[in-house]
């Protein structure tokens, strides 16, 4: 006789059985097991409140003084008197610090509409002395430098781009800090900004 055949007969019976068991169990477990009382839960320490003395240097302390009220302002019968009696001296010397000696920053970029064009170049080219050395090395050429011109039109700072020859470098930044422009505008705004400007030099000049 085939065994498996015998064990897959018995498999009802052997479930019935175990679930008897269990049920059995459950049943023992709910007569016998005590019940469980539920109580409040009682924390085990409580804040206590403790009052302390002040020591002696804090139960010294004074209150402050009451408030004075202002008194009422009265006219001065002499205006002069009143304002040496109640105006201090002050540091003012009576020249205030022009626009020309603030110092402020430009960004290198600033978008216009229409550029500043110079208003006294050919004058300034006229007065401007061409170095002995260079011209008998036979130097000539062109000074790139960088202009900051602020919102009327003046040159603020000079800075050197392209150098051409050191004593005609530096005739180039002293000149060019005497020139004058037209203000840049930004729509109908004037606005201060930075422009590349070639300083030439010729011999034939």
């Amino acid at each position: 006789m085939d065994n498996s055949y015998n064990l897959k007969k018995l498999i009802p019976l052997h479930m019935r059985i175990a679930l008897l068991i269990t049920l059995v169990i459950f049943l023992l477990g709910f007569m016998f097991i005590p019940k469980q009382k539920i109580r409040e839960y009682e924390p085990k320490a409580q804040n206590l409140i403790v009052v302390e003395k002040l020591p002696p240097l804090l139960q010294t302390i004074a209150n402050p003084p009451p408030l004075s009220i202002p008194k009422m302002p009265i006219a001065a019968e002499n205006d002069e008197k009143a304002e040496a009696a109640t105006i201090d001296k002050t540091g003012f010397t009576g020249h205030e610090k022009t626009e020309v000696d603030v110092e402020f920053d430009i960004p290198d970029f600033v978008p216009y509409d229409t550029p500043p064009r110079p208003l006294n170049l050919s004058e300034i080219k006229r007065k401007t002395p061409y170095p002995k050395i260079a011209r008998i090395l036979g130097i000539q050429g062109t000074v790139y430098l960088k202009l900051l011109l602020d919102k009327e039109g003046r040159v603020r700072k000079v800075e050197l781009l392209k150098s051409l020859y050191p004593d005609l470098d530096r005739i180039a930044i002293r000149m060019a800090k005497e020139l004058r422009f037209t203000p840049a505008m930004q729509r109908d705004i004037f606005v201060a900004v930075w422009i590349s400007f070639p300083y030439e030099f010729s011999l034939e000049d």
